[in-house]
This record gives structure tokens, sequence and C-alpha cells, in this order.
């Protein structure tokens, strides 16, 4: 990726639209900012892009999520990513697996019902494409054609190109029409709380879920060897987990969610043992593979599930860009774009 934008030699004092964060959100927004003609500021409080979880997650762009909202932010994002950022998207496919069949009804049914390309396979076309998958129970499963695999760091660098980003801008306070930052007072019309784990810290609002995630890359391609233009497959069964090619070898999760702090990405003591037991219910072989790399990731959730985008009910000069849940690589250009129209709409 070209190098992370550096910091300006001051900050300017007044701004129409502050972007508290520059995660997939923070930039996203002032993209779409961007391309409606409205200019914005980034504040980051670290000396780069991506420390935390933007950049550092699998770059799964998986469209069918959880719910219909997430999965319609998840497809518009999708869409955006293979017309407008095709250099940082892999049109791979994917692949959803499933071990109960109301589980699979549940997201057939949601691809019909919002549009979404996809074909009810079987356990054997499957293992045809990823045949080290000899020990996972697939009951169903449903390959994504338009799914892809995003290379996360460029994504992240793409979206924040040209835009005004002012790295080791630490904020520590915000009221309406003012920012306070580590370098100075910024007046600002509209506030956007892009601060991922940390939204709504600075307003008080209820804390965000913070989840750490380990991610691996195994060595080799055993058991006959897998295409580098195979799909990612992801297990929604009792034992999730996902993989995909990567060029060092094959990433793979196994889906932990460990309830932590919103800075901690140290992967912990017992790491490489939770996924050789993961592994063992999908892949004996891949269960022995050596370990090429790991590291954690953080996921951001509300209390509710649900992505916390747009204006404020309560205070009109400050708008949400956060809890994103994971799916904030697939779905930042739709995130983006929402955001975008409500800073507008607090603009005036």
């Amino acid at each position: 990726p070209p190098p992370p934008p550096g910091p300006p030699a001051a900050l300017p004092g007044t701004v129409d639209v502050a972007i508290i964060g520059g995660g997939y959100a923070g930039c996203a927004t002032a993209w779409a900012l961007a391309a409606r003609g409205v200019p914005a500021l980034v504040l980051e409080r670290e000396a780069d892009l991506g420390r935390y979880a933007s950049g550092r997650g699998a770059g799964l762009g998986r469209q069918l999520c959880e719910d219909d909202d997430t999965s319609r932010l998840a497809i518009r994002g999708a869409a955006c990513l293979r017309d407008r950022f095709a250099a940082v998207w892999a049109p791979t496919g994917g692949v959803l697996c499933f071990d109960d069949p109301a589980h699979a009804a549940t997201y057939i049914e949601r691809a019909e019902r919002l549009g979404v390309a996809h074909t009810v396979i079987e356990r054997a076309d499957v293992l045809a494409r990823w045949p080290q998958l000899t020990e996972l129970p697939i009951g169903q499963a449903l390959d994504v054609p338009g799914d892809g695999v995003i290379d996360a760091t460029g994504l992240l660098h793409a979206l924040a190109a040209n835009l005004d980003i002012a790295c080791d801008a630490a904020v520590t306070d915000i009221e309406a029409g003012r920012v306070e930052t580590a370098r100075g007072t910024i007046a600002a019309r509209v506030i956007v709380d892009a601060t991922g784990a940390w939204a709504g810290a600075l307003t008080g609002d209820p804390p965000l879920d913070a989840f750490k995630r380990h991610l691996f890359v195994v060595e080799g391609t055993p058991a006959g060897g897998t295409p580098a233009t195979a799909p990612y497959v992801w297990y929604l069964g009792r034992d999730e987990v996902y993989l995909r090619r990567d060029h060092s070898g094959i990433l793979v999760s196994p889906c932990d969610a460990d309830v932590t702090a919103a800075a901690d990405q140290q992967p912990a003591s017992d790491a490489d043992d939770r996924l050789r037991s993961r592994l063992v219910t999908a892949s004996a072989d891949l269960a022995r593979a050596p370990i090429v790399r790991r590291w954690a990731c953080q996921r951001a959730f509300a209390a509710d599930r649900r992505m916390r985008l747009g204006r404020d009910p309560e205070r009109p000069w400050l708008v949400w860009a956060a809890a994103l849940g994971g799916h904030g690589a697939t779905a930042s250009p739709a995130v983006g774009e929402v955001v975008a129209d409500a800073v507008i709409a607090a603009l005036g």
C-alpha cells in the first residue's frame, strides 16, 4: 500500500465536517462526502491508518449476513467494490456451509429475497474445491459467485487516497460546534463518531461490545492442494470456522470471540490450541499444518447487533458511523454513502 498520510503542519481552526477515526467507517464517509463535493477532515489518533480493526481482518467479501439490513449494506458495498475498487477485490466467490437445514433455509430465503445470485450445492461440491475439508459436517451449502476476497489494507488506503487526514490527532473531547484534539481545538459544524470500538466514549453514550478474533495463516496446501481461485469457505455450523487461500498458505480463523478492551489485539496465549481444536472438526490435514503467522483483529457491536449509522436523535450536530460488526470491509462504501447523506442533511 502507499505510505500512510502524515499529519499536516497545523490543524485548521474551522471545518464544516470533522470525522473522528481513520478506519473503514471514517475514511468511507470522507470518500463519499468528497464524491458529493463536501470536504471533511479525518482525525486519526494513531501515527498511521489500520492499527486496529480496519485493515486487520480476513477480507472476506460476504454479502449475505445475519440480518437483512446488514446484508443490504454488504450487497451494495460489494457492488461498489467490484465496480470502483476492482484493484483490491478478487472475484473468487464464496461458499457458506451449514449443518442445520433450518439455518441454511434462512440464508437461502434471504438470498432470494434480496436478489443475491446463488446456487444450493452439496457437500461433494464443496470438497471438489476444498478437498482438505473431509471432516467438516456439511449438510447443505450456498455458492455465492458474487462474493470475493478483499485486500483489507489496500482498501483502507484506496478509500483514504486524496482525503484530508490528520494522524497523531487524538480527540479528547467534543461538544456542539467544537472538537478538542491533542493538537488543538477545531470548530466543526458536524462531527462524525467513527471511532470503532471507542464509539460513544466521547459523548457518554452506551459503549459498544468489543470482541477479539484470532486469524492464522497455515503452511502449504495439504490434501491435494486448493486452486488459487478457490472460493472462500465460511462454515456457519456449530463449530464455526472460515478459510481462504492466502499468498503464503491458507488463512483460517476459529471464529472465536473474546470480550476485550477496545485496544486489545494481543493474541491470547492459548490461541494456537483453539485453532487446532477447531480445525480437527474440519480438516485433520489443516489441523497438523505448521502455523506461518498469527494475529488478532477486533469487531465492535451495538447491543442490538445493528450498525449505528446516521444522525443522533438528540444532538443534531452528531452523526454516527460505528458498530460495523465485522462487515466493515465489504459494507464500507455503502456505509460511507449512508453516513455522508446524513452529514449533508445535518449541514442543512
